[in-house]
C-alpha cells in the first residue's frame, strides 16, 4: 500500500464529513495544485517535495480559500479566515504559496540569528497557526527514505512528533468519524495530532476542545 494510497484515503474521509458536516470548513479548501504550484513550490524549495505531500496538495491546495489579502506598504497583509483553521491545534493547511512564503521567512531567521538548528533547509512547514509560531513540517532530509512530522512551538526547537504525515491524517478522520481520540477507539484517533481532543460544529465549521 502506498503513501499516496495511504494520503487520498484519509483525506477523503475528512473531506467528506467536512461536506456532510461541516459545510463552512469545506468551503475553505482551495482546488487542487496544479503542475505549476508543484513545480513552482519545487523550485522554490530546491528539491522535490515528497510523495506524501505531492500527493495531499493535488487533492485541495490548501484550506486558504477563504483568507482575505489587504494590500500595505511593501506587500500585503495576510487576514485568516476562521474557517482556515481546521485541525486540532487551529492550524492552517498551507497551500503551495504559503508554504513558500514561511520556508523563506524561516531559514531568514535562522541565518540572521546564526542558529541552523532553529530552521534546516529540509524542513517543509505543512501545518501552520495563523496566530503564532507553531505547526507541523515535513523533514524531507532523512537518508532512510522516512519522511518523519516534526512539530514546532514559539519556545521550543522542531522535534519529532509522529512518523508520518499519513498517521496524522488518519487520526484526523478517524476522529471526525467516530469521536474523541483516545484508547477507547482501538487505536483510532489516537495519533499525535488528535490525541484527547473532541471535535463540534459550531456556524457550519469544525471545532476541536
Amino acid at each position: 500500500m502506498s503513501y499516496a494510497y495511504d494520503v487520498t484515503s484519509s483525506w477523503t474521509r475528512i473531506v467528506r464529513w467536512l461536506e456532510r458536516n461541516a459545510p463552512a470548513s469545506a468551503r475553505a479548501l482551495n482546488p487542487p495544485a496544479t503542475e505549476v504550484d508543484i513545480q513552482h513550490l519545487n523550485h522554490s524549495l530546491g528539491f522535490h517535495i515528497p510523495e506524501p505531500l505531492e500527493t495531499w496538495l493535488r487533492l485541495n491546495n490548501g484550506s486558504t480559500a477563504k483568507d482575505s489579502r489587504i494590500p500595505i506598504p511593501g506587500g500585503f497583509q495576510l487576514i485568516p479566515h476562521v474557517g482556515s483553521s481546521m485541525f486540532p491545534g487551529g492550524e492552517v493547511f498551507l497551500d503551495c504559496q504559503s508554504t513558500i512564503n514561511r520556508y523563506r521567512d524561516y531559514l531568514r531567521i535562522a541565518h540572521d540569528i546564526g542558529d541552523e538548528d532553529w530552521w534546516k533547509p529540509s524542513w517543509i512547514p505543512v501545518l501552520a497557526a495563523a496566530d503564532g509560531h507553531y505547526g507541523v513540517i515535513l523533514d524531507a532530509g532523512q537518508t532512510d527514505g522516512s519522511i518523519p512530522v516534526l512539530a514546532y512551538r514559539e519556545t521550543a526547537y522542531a522535534k519529532v512528533y509522529a512518523s508520518s504525515l499519513e498517521q496524522l491524517l488518519t487520526g484526523v478522520a478517524d476522529v471526525l468519524e467516530h469521536g474523541q481520540g483516545n484508547s477507547a477507539l482501538n487505536g483510532q484517533g489516537n495519533s499525535a495530532l488528535t490525541r484527547g481532543y473532541r471535535v463540534s460544529v459550531q456556524d457550519e465549521r469544525v471545532v476541536w476542545s
